[in-house]
């Protein structure tokens, strides 16, 4: 049975769903960010940047037109973009947009057991749309990007989970590891970027700043599977239109948090300028709608 309950801390309205296995909690106010998904069996919660109980806080981000400035917890979704960049004399925003953007959760999903919400991006002629339910311990992330101009529009999509790191956890990909490239496109070794660097395992040897970021793919399976104790976390999307997947391991280089992320994404690169804007992974065709989805599951290591 899935529940849901409404809470508030620091001001801000915390929305959750849960079940006999996990739970999941919604900060509509700060761009629908999910700052928790936490394993009610190993006792563990996922997503690093927010704790209820901890020292960790939520707040406004102080400028808008700076990511640096806001909590840095859990989920947010990036789109049109991940760094700032310029397109046609628009400047899109550092992150994207839908960080920055309080959204509203829909009632009919709340009756039923999901959380509904949607952006009309300012910078672009795109809305989108997010649904996420669950069913035991598989959470589903359901996407809708609609191009509301009678031409074709560029985009780049990125999910940004910041899932909380422990020394001893593992990334494990179900396919071999092709192709690995920096942010700038050049060639890299997989997981040794470095000397002595296992990105598989978080570690970073004495890179300095302590962090580490590249694109890995194209993938044509995407399961990946983070390990962390008693608890498994385990990722599949749709490669057909999200084919790369973006590593990002903090090591206290960013707000001294330490986490890693693994970012579905349309292109190997971190600004939609960069990017190939005649594929049709990175365009919406004139009011076309796209959608996919994301699946995440909780499992218990055997």
């Amino acid at each position: 049975m899935i529940e849901h309950s409404k809470s508030s801390h620091e001001g801000f309205d915390i929305h959750t769903l849960s079940n006999e296995r996990l739970s999941l909690s919604i900060v509509p106010k700060l761009g629908g960010r999910i700052v928790s998904i936490f394993d009610k069996v190993a006792g563990k919660e996922w997503l690093d940047g927010w704790e209820m109980e901890g020292g960790r806080r939520l707040w406004e981000p102080a400028d808008r037109e700076n990511y640096e400035t806001g909590p840095g917890a859990g989920i947010d979704e990036c789109l049109p973009t991940v760094l700032p960049c310029k397109l046609a004399g628009k400047s899109l925003p550092d992150h994207g947009e839908l960080w920055r953007m309080p959204t509203t959760l829909e009632a009919d999903g709340l009756s039923s057991g999901s959380f509904d919400c949607s952006w009309m991006l300012q910078s672009l002629p795109l809305k989108f749309s997010r649904k996420v339910s669950f069913s035991g311990a598989a959470i589903r992330f359901a996407y809708s990007l609609k191009n509301l101009e009678s031409k074709s529009t560029p985009f780049q999509w990125a999910w940004h989970p910041l899932f909380a790191f422990v020394p001893g956890d593992e990334m494990r990909f179900a396919e071999k590891i092709g192709r690995c490239f920096s942010p700038d496109g050049a060639e890299q070794s997989w997981p040794e970027v470095l000397p002595g660097q296992d990105l598989t395992k978080g570690e970073l040897a004495n890179a300095d700043p302590s962090c580490a970021k590249v694109f890995v793919g194209p993938l044509s399976d995407s399961t990946v599977a983070i390990c962390s104790g008693k608890s498994v976390l385990r990722m599949k999307w749709d490669t057909t239109q999200f084919p790369w997947a973006g590593i990002w391991i903090n090591g206290g280089a960013w707000k001294g948090l330490s986490h890693w992320a693994i970012e579905p994404t349309n292109m190997p690169y971190d600004r939609l300028s960069d990017g190939d804007l005649d594929s049709d992974l990175s365009k919406l065709a004139p009011e076309e709608t796209r959608k996919w989805e994301v699946t995440v599951s909780i499992e218990t290591a055997t």
